[in-house]
């Protein structure tokens, strides 16, 4: 397994892949990720680019993730995948699965509506349009490729627990309703490791839990299940004139991810179908 971009997903990722008896090589940008990652059984190995990797390293690969984030000069960001890709392609010779991790960002604005792989995308933020040139990337290679439509992730070390506790929260009262979509990287790391198992070439999956919701009914809700203070209820007006332009991009993409294809084919159920369901788990891990 080979695993490009070992950040929060990847380093989960390449635990499951370690205790299926798999080998594990990962690529990471920073000395200090190898330090975190090589005493869990990794091999991790610093590049700033896959095109770095040893071509015998790059034909002895079965399984790949890609999960290396855009990257952002000045103030442009752009999908790396086009500079490395169509070069390292040719040399990966027994790749069977390859899996790229992509954003439901890539869908754009759907009005509160509903939308599925089938959805047809219209990203109106950069970040979304350079996903999806990433996607193309990955099925233009000639590998038998997968995209994952990521929704918000969350799970230990990564959530709102601690911005919510700690006060002054703001939340918008958008008319409608901005939905949001998440899951637990738990169940992100189960859809992968059922992917891989089960590979199927050109297939885009969704991976989102089962509440879609509100995302001021949300953070809401989530604050009163933890004792923190409730979130400061913004109207439109005062969310557009506050928020940063990264944070109104994500308003302006308004949709519930739909999950049926994740359910039929990779996850029957989910560990955490909803943020409900999770918290106790939350709580757990910090006291531990």
């Amino acid at each position: 397994m080979l695993i490009l971009g070992c950040g929060y997903v990847g380093e989960r990722v390449a635990v499951a892949c370690l205790q299926q008896g798999m080998r594990v090589v990962a690529t990471t940008r920073s000395a200090e990720r190898v330090a975190a990652l090589e005493p869990l059984g990794i091999e991790a190995v610093v590049v700033e680019s896959p095109l770095q990797l040893p071509r015998s390293l790059l034909a002895m690969v079965d399984c790949l993730l890609d999960s290396i984030p855009l990257v952002r000069d000045g103030s442009e960001m752009y999908a790396p995948q086009t500079q490395w890709l169509p070069q390292i392609a040719s040399h990966l010779t027994s790749v069977r699965w390859a899996g790229y991790l992509s954003t439901t960002g890539v869908y754009g604005d759907a009005c509160g509506g509903w939308v599925d792989e089938s959805t047809v995308c219209r990203p109106a933020s950069a970040r979304g349009r350079e996903r999806l040139t990433a996607e193309k990337a990955w099925f233009d290679s000639g590998l038998p490729a997968e995209v994952f439509r990521i929704a918000g992730i969350y799970g230990p070390g990564r959530n709102l627990l601690g911005r919510l506790r700690a006060g002054g929260y703001k939340a918008v009262q958008w008319q409608p309703p901005h939905f949001s979509s998440r899951i637990h990287v738990d169940d992100i790391v189960a859809a992968l490791l059922a992917a891989m198992h089960s590979p199927r070439s050109g297939r885009i999956v969704n991976l989102a839990d089962d509440m879609p919701l509100p995302h001021a009914d949300y953070v809401c809700e989530l604050a009163a299940m933890v004792g923190a203070p409730a979130p400061e209820i913004l109207t439109a007006a005062e969310g557009e004139a506050q928020l940063s332009p990264a944070l109104l991009d994500f308003f302006r993409d308004n949709k519930r991810v739909s999950n049926r294809l994740l359910h039929r084919e990779l996850l029957a159920t989910l560990n955490y179908p909803d943020f409900r369901a999770a918290v106790p788990a939350l709580l757990a891990g910090e006291r531990s």
